[in-house]
């Protein structure tokens, strides 16, 4: 299975992940004039990112969940 993985990646192809869950301090949200919430990332590489074409999800322990949508 590991071989087919790198093989896809090779192609590229990346892969498709459903959700993403990130802690306090590696998320923050803008709430804008017209009440619409803005909500920005961390990236692996610290920088920060503007979602665009995700959900999310608030959770009860101050983590949020990005659902990806199609």
């Amino acid at each position: 299975m590991v071989r087919r993985r790198v093989r896809q990646l090779a192609k590229g192809a990346s892969p498709r992940v459903d959700h993403a869950t990130f802690r306090p301090g590696d998320y923050g949200r803008l709430i804008q004039a017209d009440g619409t919430d803005r909500w920005w990332v961390r990236s692996s590489n610290g920088e920060w990112l503007a979602l665009s074409h995700q959900r999310v999800v608030e959770n009860d322990d101050g983590t949020i969940t990005l659902l990806y949508l199609n």
